[in-house]
Parts: structure tokens; sequence; C-alpha cells
């Protein structure tokens, strides 16, 4: 596969192989430092307001191993998993989740989204569970994939812990090529949508109580 590496677990090993009669000795070549991503999130947390806000706390969203990481996820058909090799997302795919709901949820005037720690009194805590966050081949691998972003949110009140709700929220975006600069934008692309998404449920769901 051109662009699909599997994923191999392991410690790697350095060899040196010594000229004794030259006293020369001989590295490997280092492979070039893969390229960096980072999902377009708008960094509004420091505008953040409580007051006058419905809090909700964001849990640190759980996930399956080959997603808790950095390696921006590929997949074949579906059903297997495997990484883009040279390239890798800035911070774990989970820590971007929660920065990109606590960020979304600052452009609303109903609710503010935070850390579940600190001083800060929440009336609800959402826990997230990253389902899906990788982008599937399903026209072959010559083709353009498309980004699947799938997260299962549940809403509960802080104080009672009486569940408030449960939302699914699942996008889609096609890639304009099969590059990895062009599945980062549309896995940013479906990040984004479903940001959107899950942040109307709760304006409509919570919003409105005191």
């Amino acid at each position: 596969m051109k662009y699909l590496n599997r994923i191999i677990g392991g410690s790697a090993t350095i060899v040196m192989v010594f000229g004794f009669s030259s006293c020369m000795s001989f590295l490997p070549k280092p492979k070039p430092a893969p390229t960096v991503y980072r999902l377009s999130i708008p960094f509004n947390s420091s505008q953040v307001s409580v007051e006058n806000k419905i809090v909700i706390n964001i849990g640190f969203p759980q996930a399956p191993r080959a997603l808790s990481g950095t390696d921006i996820v590929l997949s074949p058909d579906g059903r297997r998993l495997t990484a883009a090799g040279g390239a890798l997302w800035a911070e774990p795919v989970p820590n971007q989740i929660q920065l990109a709901l606590i960020d979304a949820l600052a452009s609303s005037e109903q609710i503010t989204g935070v850390m579940p720690k600190g001083g800060i009194r929440a009336h609800y805590r959402l826990n997230i569970e990253i389902r899906r966050f990788e982008a599937i081949f399903d026209n072959g691998e010559e083709a353009a994939p498309k980004a699947l972003v799938q997260l299962d949110f549940t809403l509960t009140d802080a104080k009672t812990r009486e569940l408030m709700g449960k939302y699914t929220a699942r996008q889609e975006i096609r890639a304009r090529a099969k590059t990895v600069s062009a599945i980062v934008d549309a896995q940013d692309s479906a990040t984004s949508a479903a940001m959107g998404e899950i942040s109307d449920w709760l304006n409509s769901l919570v919003g409105g109580k005191s």
C-alpha cells in the first residue's frame, strides 16, 4: 500500500558496523522527521466567561487504543486500521477533541464548557466516547478517502448524577485527494461539524435552564 503503513510495535535497535582497519563507524541514516498536524481549534477558551451561564464539565474523552494516540489513523476497508507514514497529530486525539469542544462552546451565549478540575462549580458533566476518528478508503486505495468522526455523548447532572440525555454526533467529509494533508483537512472539517452538532444539542437540552 502506498499510503497505508502498518503499525509495528516494539523498540527500534540501532545497528553499528565498525571498520576496525580504518577505525571508522557507520550509522544508518536517520529517517526524516514526521510532519506534525493539529486540528484548527479556534482557541476561544481564553475568552470563556461562566457568569450567568450553564457550566458543563467536559470530561476527558475515552477512546480505543488505536484512536488514543497521535497516529493519523487510516482504514483500507472500514475494519482494519493502519497509520499514515511520516505524519502525526500534534497531540493525542482525545486531547484535541476535548479542547475542540470547549472552544466550540466558548461562542455560546447560554452555556460554557470547562475542564473537570479547578474551582469552577459545574451544573452538568459531559462524558465523551470516541467511536470513529479515521479516514476510510471506501472507494479503493487509489481514490480520495472520506474522513469519519463519530462521538458518543452522555450528559448528567453534576449534583444528582441524573441522566439528562445521550447523543451521537457523526460526520463524514470526503478528502479532496489521497494525500495526508488533504486527509487532515477533511478530518478537521468533520471534527468542526461534529462540534457544531453537539453544541446545538447541548444548547437545546440545557441552554435555557438556570
